[in-house]
């Protein structure tokens, strides 16, 4: 993977994917960089997971608290700040969700990538903001496995487990380390 920018920005789907495994922590301190939210996603997207081993019809919401992280400063919290953020937000949420439009744009003026898994976000950004490089949940995922003090393929195991059930994620075959995502879920 080539050198990312100093600053990734987590869109709700990738904070609420993260944070369901319950090592969230883990999982950002791992990645190279400092890591962001937009205090838009973190105020009106990224509220809740389901319990553990609950099925979401059961209406078993969580609430997501990322207020030891930010106080920790393992994650940072942004806001669109400036005329110009504010003009690249409004110009993207012509082609995607609020919480993805600040996102990008926030990134677009801070040398920034952006997390996201949407497929419709991913290709908006690249559009209309090719100079954002984008990241998904699972190479997230991958960087922590990877790390210099990496999970036991148990304790991974048992994050994507929680990942699937508290935050209904299950990547796309399409998704470039679909492959490994099956392979370490099957487990030994």
């Amino acid at each position: 993977m080539p050198q990312p920018p100093p600053l990734l920005f987590l869109d709700a789907g990738p904070l609420l994917n993260l944070y369901a495994t319950g090592r969230i922590r883990d999982i950002v301190l791992a990645w190279p960089s400092r890591v962001g939210v937009a205090d838009y996603v973190l105020e009106e997207e990224a509220l809740y997971i389901w319990g553990p081993g609950r099925e979401p019809a059961q209406e078993d919401r969580q609430p997501v608290d990322l207020s030891p992280l930010v106080a920790e400063g393992v994650i940072a919290v942004y806001r669109l700040e400036t005329v110009e953020e504010r003009a690249t937000f409004v110009d993207l949420a012509a082609f995607m969700d609020d919480g993805e439009a600040v996102t990008a744009a926030l990134a677009a003026h801070r040398e920034a990538a952006v997390a996201t898994d949407d497929r419709k976000a991913r290709r908006a950004i690249r559009e209309r903001v090719p100079d954002v490089p984008l990241v998904s949940t699972l190479e997230l995922l991958k960087q922590w496995a990877d790390s210099l003090e990496p999970p036991t393929p148990d304790e991974l195991r048992t994050a994507m487990l929680a990942m699937q059930s508290g935050a209904t994620f299950t990547p796309g075959e399409r998704d470039p380390l679909y492959a490994w995502w099956r392979h370490r879920l099957q487990g030994p």
